[in-house]
């Protein structure tokens, strides 16, 4: 703060006296004055809005604070799609486990697998399923409501979580990713495709733990695409 004080102050006891050469005379107090009072006036703004902030990143970059933070999310993020890994939802599922498990609350999980896609890395190469992957990802995460997550499983496959849903009201949400998949007009490069998707759902039954879970949403995926595939289906449990 003391730096920025003299600089002002020096530049402007410097700006003074250069008027003073061209014809703009003052006394010396009067341009001392000047100086202080404009120093006083410009120096608190220039650090607070300028400085600190270059200031504090600095001593965070020194300390390597933020990078643990970048790093945490890159390690849950699918680096294609843009979502959640399979870490990083299968984090998620098992926080929502214990929130319903601990509150009694509904939670409904589905299992979505992308209709064809190796028919279509095989027309129109692996670039062109990279970009269904993405867009799908996009559709799907576009459907959701904010409470409810999604992530690349693996391969084509995608795992949504959706908390406080019970079973009936999460197969209505899931055929209406269903439905929005199916209606869109994916990007090959050549042309544009329609596709589809088939979903297995599930719902949380307390005391199940996360294999008992994800078999059950696995069990409902395949029937799903046995029974000809851009449908969904509810597992049977009891």
């Amino acid at each position: 703060m003391l730096a920025i004080v003299v600089i002002v102050f020096i530049t402007e006891v410097l700006i003074m006296y250069a008027l003073g050469y061209m014809g703009f005379e003052h006394g010396i107090n009067f341009i001392l004055l000047d100086g202080i009072l404009l120093a006083l006036i410009c120096a608190p703004p220039i650090y607070w809005l300028v400085l600190s902030p270059i200031r504090n990143e600095y001593i965070k970059r020194l300390r390597g604070e933020g990078d643990d933070e970048d790093l945490s999310r890159m390690a849950i993020t699918d680096a294609l799609t843009r979502i959640m890994n399979r870490r990083g939802i299968t984090v998620g599922l098992l926080d929502a486990m214990a929130q319903a498990e601990r509150y009694r609350t509904p939670l409904t999980v589905a299992m979505a697998d992308i209709d064809l896609l190796k028919e279509i890395n095989a027309s129109y190469g692996r670039g062109a399923g990279d970009r269904v992957l993405k867009d799908v990802a996009g559709v799907m995460a576009d459907a959701l409501r904010m409470p409810d997550k999604l992530g690349r499983y693996g391969g084509e496959e995608f795992l949504i979580v959706l908390p406080h849903t019970g079973l009936v009201q999460g197969k209505k949400i899931v055929e209406r990713i269903r439905n929005s998949v199916s209606k869109w007009d994916f990007d090959v490069g050549s042309k544009k495709i329609r596709l589809t998707i088939s979903i297995g759902v599930t719902h949380y039954k307390t005391g199940e733990d996360l294999e008992q879970l994800m078999s059950h949403a696995s069990k409902a995926l395949q029937e799903a695409k046995q029974g000809g595939r851009n449908r969904v289906v509810a597992s049977k449990k009891r």
